[in-house]
């Protein structure tokens, strides 16, 4: 049961109400893990071309209610986001987006073939900050279709002490060997990079890489990971992580930071602000921010009390990953009946399927918690947005064949737009209709 696509005009409205300014499609890079030529034929994912400038004025309302950073050129909606520095109106946009919002932080997702010495200087002036999507110091030819990697790297390396910026990598040790992920991971700490992000592949069953890749490519890039942090003295870190509980263990402190001028230590377990117990690292990060001179209590042999010198709403210069936010869990427990012992089935990734099983643990609740695959991408692919109605349904009939329908069963709500359609354009109600049993969306 397809539901009616909506119209651009709406999908561009839900993105920038979330944050995220989408300006073009046009990609200038041929990536060898592109997965957009690979993807099924009825995989809903819109080309947007180019927005033109007037339109993009006309829309820049629809920002202001979006908490957070104004993002472009991050492709985490179903629009293709393109480039955004191969756009002619580029530094046209970011004028206007900083003149309507004098307070935000703009971050700007680019690949950094198109950096020159006058983008740098406009961008620092701007106080735009970047993620740059470098992916390989000595491959890029080979990994991105670069055709001037020399110039590029200098433009990359040109940032420092000019713009703020955090580096992506992904992590394609059996194309680049992994001596090259060290070696970029190394370049971008020495060009300024505040984080780097290790990207594990997810290729669908279509995607020739898929076969290519060895099967122990997510846990050596992890491992990895964490060498790399403690050699190069920056945040590297693998996304996806393997996260097996909510324990809110501090993953790096910056240095010079008010976590750093406190105390505070990688390896720490914090589990007490204020004097309260957190729930999960989402929840301890976003208490610590909010708070104005907080005391953190940790766990480092032993219970250790820390007082972080910050204002309210700033950065303490930790870093966690991110797991469960507690509200939502919260009210999905009260949704789902669980909390008053109804039998509630949870369909779920795997990589959530740990997180979900701790929290019931730590509130002493029982639910059915069931890992569902990927038929329609296939390959490796495991993250909840890319999952649809179809895997729910298949990994409900396989969990429950001839059983007891459950009182309620939960579908991760971030596989569904805000219209409720999933990547076919299928509403999550063709799950009730086809089980008889109700719907929650979480997550």
């Amino acid at each position: 049961m397809k539901s009616d696509t909506p119209s651009l005009e709406a999908l561009l409205y839900q993105a920038m109400k979330r944050g995220i300014l989408p300006i073009t499609s046009l990609c200038i890079a041929n990536c060898a893990f592109c997965s957009n030529r690979y993807n099924p034929p009825s995989c809903e994912v819109l080309d947007i071309g180019r927005r033109s400038l007037e339109e993009i004025k006309d829309s820049l309302p629809w920002l202001q209610a979006a908490p957070g950073p104004i993002v472009i050129g991050e492709s985490i909606t179903r629009i293709n986001e393109g480039e955004p520095l191969s756009h002619p109106d580029f530094m046209e946009i970011v004028r206007l987006v900083r003149e309507a919002y004098p307070d935000r932080d703009i971050k700007v997702t680019t690949n950094g073939m198109l950096l020159t010495s006058e983008m740098v200087d406009f961008l620092s002036d701007a106080r735009v900050g970047l993620t740059v999507s470098l992916n390989s110091v000595s491959k890029r030819q080979v990994v991105m279709g670069d055709r001037d990697p020399e110039k590029t790297l200098a433009a990359i390396a040109s940032l420092r002490g000019k713009v703020e910026f955090d580096g992506s990598i992904v992590a394609l040790p059996f194309l680049t060997g992994y001596p090259d992920i060290e070696r970029s991971v190394r370049f971008l700490k020495d060009s300024g990079a505040t984080t780097v992000r290790l990207l594990l592949p997810g290729f669908s069953s279509r995607h020739p890489l898929y076969k290519a890749m060895p099967k122990d490519t997510w846990d050596r890039v992890r491992e990895m990971a964490t060498g790399l942090a403690s050699r190069v003295k920056i945040p590297v870190l693998a996304d996806p992580p393997e996260l097996m509980d909510l324990d809110a263990r501090v993953e790096f402190v910056l240095p010079n930071s008010p976590a750093a001028r406190a105390g505070l230590l990688a390896g720490d377990h914090i589990v007490k602000v204020a004097g309260k117990d957190v729930f999960s690292r989402k929840d301890a990060f976003q208490r610590v921010y909010e708070r104005e001179n907080p005391v953190v209590t940790v766990f480092r042999e032993g219970l250790i009390e820390f007082r972080v010198s910050k204002k309210r709403g700033a950065s303490p210069g930790f870093i966690t990953y991110e797991d469960l936010d507690p509200v939502e869990y919260l009210n999905w427990e009260r949704a789902s009946g669980v909390s008053k012992g109804r039998d509630a089935v949870v369909l779920t990734s795997r990589p959530a399927k740990k997180l979900i099983e701790a929290a019931l643990k730590r509130r002493g609740l029982e639910a059915r918690v069931v890992t569902v695959r990927s038929y329609f991408f296939g390959g490796n692919i495991q993250v909840a947005g890319l999952l649809t109605v179809r895997d729910f349904l298949a990994a409900y009939r396989r969990a429950f064949r001839g059983g007891d329908k459950p009182y309620s069963v939960t579908l991760p709500a971030r596989a569904f737009d805000n219209w409720g359609r999933d990547l076919e354009g299928v509403h999550f109600r063709a799950f009730s209709q086809e089980t008889g049993v109700p719907v929650i969306l979480a997550g």
